[in-house]
């Protein structure tokens, strides 16, 4: 079947996850009563993303793909209903560009995947050792840029959802784009990145490969400094078939391409590739080129029309550096963002660990179909929805509603993974520290000493969901015999053409992470200095070792924990 436009791959993707699904929905049928069946479903179901949940809970979640990481309001609508009725009431965002359902019992899941599959959202390929959701700036085709890459990500998504090719792999093969140098750097730590660029007039790409981000982790390095725009997908399959071939399919801890770049080196990481790279163009000479070519020219064609209606509502007048800059709506309000046309915004939704209830979900339902102009929903890679395409007067009515999701200054975008309650690998349950963390500052006087606070990142373990290692200051759990640990994570280097990851320079108890975090915030205010400048003296090391000594009250997390219990599972 030709894929011609994007229409029709639409269609196309429907029929053919249509075969997926039956073939889950009757796997996962057979398996309540054959203990056969039972096993070839357990060894196959993390793949479609049917995972259990915690040690106790005994129900499972499911993670549905979102393309080019967009939801609209009637899909939104439509899971929300879904959560209530067969989940735990929650739509829960990722730190990867999606929703998560969760609380489902296991008889539900047939019931749920077909459920879900009416508003064309399908499970396969998003967990287990597949091709994960690709993820691009939830800002690109909305602001100033070097060109929009979500049609590039569209397109690299059909395509690796065209039959199994891109799942079973040793490990997970995570994807990025970037639209510009300022928002390139999850380009710079995935397994295969591509950034931006135009060379003598022609749009085009900065390949990175090898990055990741676990108990190991690594910056990609650059595999090319410029290939042609319609070049991307011999460049993913092709690594694809390195890490096909020489991950490490023996021991997961280290099966993830990244340990094939620091077994061989760069030099003979990038010998490896470049072959894997020449053989397939050899194998499919000039055919993904036109196959690629065809659709960006189809997509520029609706996209231009999308643009006309903006100019309609907005102005045909574009932002600058300059004129955003100058823009008093945007002065002190780190969460509202300038689209490209002037008078266009954006708006950060930022639930609180990243699970949106009825109630909440109804407000922003019943707001977003309000308006009398189209808007879109993004969802991003820290917990949150972007609102984009929204008039002046429209931020500040949303802003009022769902004031509840932000909580004024950057420290209360923190946010941590799920932890091991819901997560299987996960030693910590890290949401009641955070929240223990944030009823800490919970009075006048300590809420003033946030506004001097980075955004932390908290993940409960090694495999960093939360990304701890691109944290402006990061902690990533343990346990220990006389109770939970994080380690600290600072120091890191993001600008450049390759980025400096975070460091490990320390640990500190968990209930003692609060007292930490306000001694920090205290010294940045009287001394009117930078976080990161704190965080390179050695004094701030020293803080770090004075907290070994220093004595708090202990905390019971479970406080914490009964009360998400009472929303939630």
């Amino acid at each position: 079947m030709k894929l011609n436009d994007f229409k029709e791959i639409e269609n196309y993707q429907k029929e053919r996850e249509k075969k997926e699904l039956d073939f889950i929905l009757n796997l996962t049928q057979e398996s309540f009563n054959d203990k056969e069946k039972e096993k070839e479903w357990n060894k196959l179901r993390t793949s479609f993303a049917l995972y259990t949940e915690g040690r106790i809970k005994g129900t499972y979640m499911t993670r549905p793909r979102f393309f080019e990481s967009k939801i609209d309001i009637e899909d939104f609508e439509y899971l929300l209903d879904v959560v209530q009725k067969y989940c735990d009431g929650r739509l829960h965002l990722t730190t990867r560009q999606d929703f998560q359902l969760h609380g489902m019992k296991k008889e539900n899941l047939p019931k749920i995947l077909e459920v879900i599959s009416k508003r064309g959202f399908f499970t396969k390929a998003t967990c287990g050792d597949s091709t994960r959701a690709v993820i691009t700036p939830e800002t690109t085709g909305f602001e100033e840029e070097v060109f929009d890459v979500s049609p590039h990500a569209r397109i690299v998504t059909d395509y690796i959802l065209n039959g199994r090719e891109f799942m079973h792999l040793p490990r997970k093969y995570k994807i990025a784009f970037s639209n510009k140098e300022e928002n390139s750097l999850y380009v710079k730590i995935n397994d295969i990145g591509f950034q931006a660029v135009i060379q003598d007039e022609k749009k085009g790409f900065r390949v990175y490969v090898g990055g990741g981000i676990g108990p190991i982790s690594t910056n990609a390095i650059v595999l090319r400094e410029f290939i042609e725009e319609d070049e991307f997908l011999y460049y993913i399959h092709a690594i694809r078939n390195v890490f096909n071939d020489h991950g490490n399919r023996k021991i997961r801890a280290r099966a993830r391409l990244r340990y094939v770049l620091l077994n061989l080196g760069e030099e003979k990481f990038l010998e490896l590739c470049n072959e894997y790279i020449s053989n397939f163009y050899a194998e499919k000479g000039g055919s993904l080129k036109i196959y690629t070519r065809k659709l960006l020219e189809e997509r520029e064609i609706l996209d231009r029309e999308k643009e006309l209606e903006k100019i309609k509502i907005f102005s045909s007048e574009e932002n600058t550096d300059e004129s955003i800059k100058n823009d008093e709506f945007l002065k002190n309000e780190k969460n509202i963002v300038a689209g490209k046309y002037k008078g266009e915004y954006g708006y950060y939704l930022r639930p609180t660990r990243g699970n949106i209830y009825k109630e909440d979900g109804e407000k922003l339902i019943e707001f977003v179909k309000n308006l009398d102009y189209k808007v879109e929903l993004k969802l991003t890679s820290f917990q949150s929805i972007l609102v984009r395409g929204l008039k002046k007067e429209d931020v500040l009515k949303l802003k009022e509603i769902m004031s509840e999701y932000y909580g004024g200054n950057e420290f209360y975008s923190s946010y941590s993974c799920i932890g091991s309650t819901t997560c299987n690998v996960g030693i910590l349950d890290t949401p009641p520290i955070l929240d223990y963390i944030f009823e800490f500052f919970d009075n006048d006087e300590k809420r003033e000493l946030t506004n001097y606070l980075p955004q932390i990142k908290v993940t409960g373990c090694p495999n960093s969901c939360a990304t701890p290692q691109i944290a402006r200051l990061g902690f990533s759990g343990r346990r220990k015999k006389d109770g939970e640990y994080f380690a600290i994570f600072a120091r890191g280097e993001f600008s450049g053409k390759t980025v400096k990851l975070n460091e490990n320079l320390g640990e500190i108890k968990a209930n003692k992470i609060p007292y930490f975090l306000e001694d920090i915030a205290n010294i940045i205010k009287n001394e009117n200095i930078e976080f990161e400048k704190f965080a390179n003296e050695d004094r701030f090391l020293g803080l770090i070792e004075d907290y070994k000594e220093i004595e708090v009250e202990n905390v019971d997390f479970n406080e914490f924990r009964k009360i998400d219990a009472e929303k939630a599972w």
